[in-house]
């Protein structure tokens, strides 16, 4: 069965490891690029560019390097002299080299990547079923597709261990599962949501006021693309969990903004770097949202091949102009209103359109007019067409 412990273990004695500098010899068209990160702190990047500018390339490059530092197939102290191979596309520095792959083998550090394509595909139990939890997980490995299983588990040895009265153990389980009701609240923005067990079907429900119960299989896309990540890091650094996510590790995302309507675009970030304090997480991005949620990080254009000043303090307006082609930013946006305004004018839609009518209204709703204007003042009027039907 699981268990949940809550041991300080030996934390207190790590030190902190984390990339310091990443230099580009050779990915596609991109040459000689060298991104300098903090020798002194924990620092994120984020990789932006309009379309064709390599970032999902560098990204790549990056998780083959990092694949093979998990394997120990690779010594991470960078020969500055080294010549550059076909093996040796990107270079990368740590705090610390030497202590990595004890780190690793340990599962003290932890490396993991989600691509653009990625929704939640957790597997509904039949029962109870043992969910052996690893020291370490390969970079392919997808243990949250267990976490259904896994809390189910949890349920089963809350009654067990309060049937042998072991009072702390249903102590400790209590603790995570208020943990993580806390998190789903932040993550729905809704202080009323509960979780429920559902024992005649060993799965949860997720309830909200005056919506029907849902499952984590039943998701929205932008919801389920982000508790995708969340739940999947969770197992990762599950066997060591104190009383926080405080494994330390690196942690690669390529389109962070995937299926997110641009309330959370806004908070995706900031959230994943709270919750997984040690965690140095790398993403790729189109989202002038994301580029400005957050101040600790270092952000690098590779249209243009320079370091971007933090962004926390912009306009969306003026991150669009400069970063991204406003005219297709515009163009998703109008090909978005189209469809909202589509489904308004039909008499019946079905649950999953009326679902998809309810996220299109909450992304149009929150783009700054200053982003486009006229599409905004359709919206609007469309906005008051829809009421008026009421």
């Amino acid at each position: 069965m699981n268990e949940v412990k809550t041991s300080e273990g030996s934390k207190k004695n790590e030190q902190e490891v984390f990339i310091t500098d990443i230099t580009i010899h050779k990915v596609r068209h991109l040459e000689n690029i060298h991104i300098p990160l903090s020798k002194d702190e924990r620092k994120h990047l984020i990789l932006t560019g309009k379309n064709g500018s390599g970032k999902t390339s560098v990204l790549e490059s990056l998780i083959n390097r990092l694949t093979k530092i998990f394997k120990g197939s690779l010594i991470i102290g960078e020969i500055p002299d080294e010549p550059v191979d076909a093996e040796r596309d990107i270079s990368i520095l740590f705090t610390l080299a030497e202590k990595i792959h004890e780190y690793i083998n340990s599962g003290h550090f932890i490396i993991s990547n989600y691509r653009a394509r990625r929704q939640s595909e957790m597997r509904t139990p039949k029962g109870l079923s043992k969910v052996n939890l690893l020291d370490r997980y390969y970079l392919p490995d997808r243990p949250g597709k267990e976490f259904i299983q896994y809390i189910v588990n949890l349920k089963a040895e809350k009654s067990f261990s309060r049937e042998e009265n072991d009072l702390e153990a249903v102590k400790n389980i209590e603790s995570w599962f208020d943990m993580f009701e806390k998190t789903l609240k932040e993550i729905f923005e809704d202080p009323t949501l509960r979780l429920e067990f559902d024992r005649k079907n060993y799965n949860f429900k997720i309830l909200q006021k005056d919506k029907e119960p849902f499952d984590f299989n039943t998701l929205a896309d932008g919801y389920s693309a982000f508790i995708n990540i969340v739940t999947d890091l969770i197992l990762r650094m599950q066997k060591h969990w104190t009383k926080s996510y405080d494994v330390q590790g690196v942690v690669l995302i390529d389109e962070l903004e995937t299926h997110l309507h641009i309330d959370l675009q806004k908070k995706v970030f900031p959230f994943l770097t709270r919750f997984f304090p040690r965690i140095q997480f790398i993403v790729t991005t189109h989202s002038p949202f994301i580029l400005n949620s957050i101040a600790d990080a270092v952000i690098y254009d590779l249209e243009n091949r320079l370091m971007v000043e933090d962004l926390s303090g912009y306009s969306y307006d003026g991150i669009v102009e400069s970063y991204f082609d406003r005219d297709k930013y515009s163009e998703i946006i109008k090909n978005k209103l189209e469809k909202y305004e589509q489904l308004v004018a039909q008499t019946q839609r079905t649950e999953e359109e009326e679902e998809h009518m309810i996220e299109l209204r909450w992304y149009l709703k929150e783009i700054p007019a200053s982003l486009a204007r006229e599409l905004k003042a359709k919206f609007q009027q469309v906005e008051l067409n829809r009421k008026g039907k009421r």
